[in-house]
């Protein structure tokens, strides 16, 4: 039984793992995209990029607040 629960465990770590190199892969796709783009064009992105950001914090925030 224990065999099994350790199985489980390296497959868990290994899919985390996995998730974390293909966000990173994405991220750095998404910032060499972006440099080779025209500065409006990137003030545009980085604003919106931001923003989401904001927001969801700014979500996440609210909900902590209201049961407070």
């Amino acid at each position: 039984m224990e065999e099994g629960k350790q199985w489980v465990m390296v497959a868990a770590q290994n899919s985390i793992a996995q998730l974390q190199a293909r966000f990173k892969d994405l991220e750095n796709g998404f910032r060499g995209w972006l440099a080779k783009q025209f500065l409006p064009v990137e003030a545009a992105f980085v604003t919106a990029t931001n923003a989401a950001q904001g927001s969801a914090i700014g979500a996440f925030m609210g909900t902590l607040i209201h049961y407070a």
